[in-house]
Parts: C-alpha cells; sequence; structure tokens
C-alpha cells in the first residue's frame, strides 16, 4: 500500500514554496494487512470454582456474572442489539452442553404507563432471541419473536427453546375478542438461530399474557405456561402446534368481570419429580400447586403468602419449596413433605426491594434476585443461607435485574 502527502502544498500559502517541488513530496509504504477486519477482542469468561450465575440487567443492558462460591460479582457485559437504545435484555436459559444461553430481549414500552407490569408487557416493539456463547457472551445468532417477551425456557436435551409473550397491550386493546387477545409462546429450533437468515420460529396462540414457563423433561414436548390473563394454566403440546392448547383454571372465579385476573398467575416451577406444578398467583397472593397425573390443582395444598409470590425454586428432592414475595418484601421457605410440612419466612425488605426470583445451589445457597426500584437504584443479588434463610453476602447488579441462571464449573 502506498500513500503519498503534498506537504509543499499545505505550505505554499505560508511560504509561495512551488507545489511542484519533488521535494515536497514525502511517500510512506506499508505492508499488506494480514488481520481480520473485524477482531473479536471480548475477553474470554473463566467460570469460577463452584461455578457461575448469570443476571440480566433489562435496563442497563448488560449481563452480571455471579461467582456461585461467594457471591461476588466477578463480571458484567453489554448485551443487545443497539447500543444507544434500551434492548431489554430480561430472561435467560443456559446449554450448557451447547456451549451457548440464550436471552429474550422484551424493549420497553415507549408510554408514560403505569403499575407493577409498566416497563415489561406494554410495548408494541417486537422482541429478539439471541443466542450467544457462553466462553465470551459473543452473538452466534438471532431471531426475531413477538412483542414482550416473557419467559424463556430450554429442554433439558436442548432441542427447543420455548418463549412466552407477556403481551398485556394486546389483551387490553382486544377486550371483546379473545382470539386477537390471546398472546402466542414461539418454539424456536436452537440449531437454526443463525447471525443471518433464522428460521422462524413456530407460534402457537395460548393465552392472554402468557408467562412463565415449565418444559417436560427432557425433551420438553410439553409446555405447562401461566396466563396471567385468563386465570389459568395452559398445557401446550409443542409436537404438534396445530393441537388444542387446554386452559385449566388455576381456581374457581372470584370476580363477577369478564376479563378482570383475580389469580394473576405469573411464574410456574415443576417438581423435580414431575408430578407438581407450582404456580405463583401475584393476585391473589398465593402458590397453588397443580397435579401432573390428574390434570387438576390441588385444593388442599394452597399455601397463601403475606405478599405477592414471584418466582420460586425447589430443592432437588421436591422437600421444600422457596417464594419470593414483594410487598411486603419477604423469602418463604414451604415444607412440602409429612416430615417437613412447616413454613415461615424473613422480612429481606432493608436488604432487598422488589424480590424477584429464587435459584437454589444445594451446595453454596439460595440466591434472591432484587429488582430495586426499576430506575435509577441498582438491583442486587443476595445469596441466603437455606435453612435459615440468613444472608450470607450481597452484590449489587445493574438496573432492573430479572433473571438469574446457574453455570457449572467447566461448562463450556
Amino acid at each position: 500500500m502506498v500513500i503519498a502527502r503534498l506537504l509543499g502544498c499545505a505550505l505554499a500559502a505560508a511560504t509561495l514554496a512551488s507545489c511542484s517541488d519533488p521535494d515536497s513530496i514525502i511517500e510512506t509504504r506499508y505492508g499488506a494487512y494480514e488481520g481480520d477486519a473485524y477482531p473479536d477482542r471480548r475477553p474470554e469468561i473463566t467460570i469460577p470454582d463452584g461455578g457461575m450465575g448469570v443476571v440480566t440487567d433489562s435496563l442497563s443492558d448488560t449481563i452480571s456474572l455471579i461467582a456461585l462460591a461467594t457471591g461476588e460479582r466477578f463480571g458484567v457485559r453489554p448485551v443487545g442489539r443497539d447500543p444507544v437504545t434500551i434492548d431489554g435484555p430480561r430472561r435467560v436459559a443456559v446449554d450448557a452442553a451447547g456451549g451457548a444461553l440464550y436471552i429474550a430481549l422484551s424493549y420497553p414500552s415507549l408510554d408514560e404507563a403505569t403499575g407493577p407490569h409498566a416497563v415489561h408487557g406494554g410495548s408494541a416493539v417486537a422482541g429478539y432471541v439471541q443466542k450467544l456463547a457462553l466462553d465470551d457472551l459473543r452473538m452466534l445468532g438471532q431471531v426475531r419473536v413477538e412483542a414482550n417477551p416473557g419467559d424463556i425456557a430450554i429442554s433439558e436435551d436442548g432441542g427447543r427453546v420455548v418463549v412466552s409473550h407477556f403481551d398485556l397491550r394486546r389483551a387490553l386493546e382486544n377486550p371483546e375478542d379473545l382470539e386477537a387477545a390471546r398472546s402466542s409462546i414461539a418454539v424456536v429450533d436452537p440449531g437454526a438461530v443463525l447471525p443471518r437468515g433464522s428460521a422462524e420460529p413456530t407460534l402457537i396462540p395460548v393465552c392472554k399474557a402468557a408467562h412463565g414457563i415449565a418444559l417436560s423433561r427432557p425433551d420438553g414436548a410439553r409446555a405447562y405456561v401461566a396466563c396471567y390473563g385468563d386465570d389459568a394454566l395452559a398445557i401446550v403440546d409443542l409436537t404438534d402446534p396445530d393441537a388444542e392448547v387446554k386452559l385449566v383454571p388455576v381456581g374457581p372465579p372470584l370476580s363477577a368481570g369478564d376479563h378482570a385476573s383475580s389469580y394473576g398467575p405469573y411464574a410456574v416451577v415443576m417438581s423435580p419429580d414431575q408430578k407438581t406444578i407450582a404456580v405463583s398467583n401475584t393476585e391473589s397472593r398465593e402458590v397453588r400447586f397443580f397435579d401432573v397425573a390428574s390434570g387438576m390443582f390441588d385444593e388442599s395444598r394452597t399455601i397463601l403468602t403475606i405478599g405477592a409470590p414471584y418466582v420460586g425454586a425447589w430443592t432437588a428432592d421436591g422437600s421444600v419449596l422457596y417464594v419470593p414475595t414483594q410487598v411486603p418484601d419477604t423469602i418463604a421457605r414451604i415444607g412440602m413433605t409429612p416430615d417437613d410440612s412447616d413454613a415461615f419466612s424473613r422480612n429481606i425488605s432493608g436488604e432487598c426491594l422488589r424480590p424477584h426470583l429464587a435459584s437454589l445451589d444445594e451446595e453454596h445457597g439460595l440466591f434472591i434476585v432484587c429488582e430495586g426500584d426499576r430506575t435509577v437504584t441498582p438491583g442486587k443479588v443476595l445469596r441466603l443461607d437455606p435453612e435459615t434463610l440468613e444472608t450470607r453476602s450481597e452484590a449489587e447488579v445493574g438496573l432492573y435485574p430479572d433473571a438469574f441462571a446457574r453455570v457449572a464449573a467447566g461448562a463450556r
């Protein structure tokens, strides 16, 4: 490569020197560039001993990395599609065997909406699912889904990624048209998520304002979906997109209104033995239990909570369920066996504003994601003792953290 600069001409005005003077021409020769045109300079993520937690900071457009053994934040990485606007990374699912994680981008509403779901659920902008490499979070691919992605789950065998759409806008804009009010779940083929030209997801209309998802194991052939706007649990056959979706009411009607949400089912977590699904109902402030074998809710097991319950976590043997609640901000430990049927809670409002999600690591503790004020104050992740619920450590993360996914040490 040859670059010539005519310095003499630049000086001519001041010195009246001739631009034709060959001594005024400086010629520099460079060798051909042999590197990558757009090199990847992302630092590699070293997963600490004990594993790490991946936290989505939905209003910071970042992912925070938490060391499970200590509860400390050891890294933060930018994510999203646009470096200027808020992309809203909301939920996350990890495919450790495939060396990838999937994040749902749920763009916040531009309206001046208020209420507990003002940021999530009111957007008219289509969302995205991004596939990121587990070793450095570089983007491996993306696919567009519908507006207001709610939850995201990946089947145990890594063969399906499923996304719900917590589309409150659609429900509110179509009060008299139940079909138009229904949101869908998107079924994504992980192998078809590419940087360009990703295969379109399969969209299955399910219910009004679908949110929490639990997948049957190992292949995710069946999805259990919390239907906030229908006060129901949806059972969806993912092997047949045309199959009828079954809606099971979470309880008897509590309101005379045709379209009011009396229970507000928001989150679902499946027990380790796949026999029971705990459904957190934020409006009625209770956790109800769906028996998979009978296809019915077991009314005798309903647990009333003092605050609105959100995303809970089971112990590995299914003997205990942990449930975070908001207003008041607490964490509850609920015994689920005849030998351990006690339930107690701890008020954590002084440490954790708006606890949203619990995730249990049997070795290192119970992790609680605290949303913060959802505007300017960063959120937190608390690490609690699973038995006493006392705080072991805490870490500040980004604005409006929403999800927590664990990754074992050595995963790539």
